[in-house]
């Protein structure tokens, strides 16, 4: 995820016991492991380990003070985008490690988490929906950058 304006103060047990509990919700057992070990660590990210197939927890799993829908999102709504890049993998999506692709992955996993319409709030979803714009638009601005200029057809 973005770590725009997110979280960064270590998590305390109280917090990764809530990360706990919503991973179980999200995951309904589908046997993704939650690893916490970086959770107490400054700035550390959420992300998601394809080696690992697990998805490891950060500082960054709850909101910050930006304004930006990213920095926004709820704790729940950072794991089901995780979530969604696990669910992407097994279904044999790989993700490019570089820029711009990696910000078209990033949010077609946003789109992708905002259909987790039992667990998530309206909001949330709004939130992830605007998080792809986010980076859509990002994407653009790079590729407009490469080409000096709009794309013509």
């Amino acid at each position: 995820m973005l770590n725009s304006a997110r979280n960064q103060s270590p998590l305390d047990e109280r917090q990764i016991e809530f990360c706990r509990i919503a991973w179980e919700l999200l995951t309904g057992g589908q046997g993704i492991p939650l690893i916490t070990d970086e959770a107490q660590l400054y700035a550390s990210e959420t992300r998601f380990d394809e080696n690992r197939n697990a998805v490891i927890l950060g500082a960054n799993a709850y909101p910050g003070v930006g304004v930006s829908a990213n920095a926004q999102l709820s704790m729940l709504t950072c794991l089901a985008h995780e979530l969604a890049h696990a669910e992407r993998f097994r279904m044999g999506f790989r993700r490019p490690f570089t820029q711009p692709d990696m910000l078209l992955d990033e949010a077609e996993t946003s789109l992708h988490a905002s259909f987790f319409t039992l667990e998530l709030s309206e909001t949330d979803r709004i939130h992830l929906v605007e998080d792809a714009r986010d980076r859509l638009n990002l994407y653009l601005e790079l590729k407009y950058a490469e080409r000096g200029s709009v794309y013509e057809s």
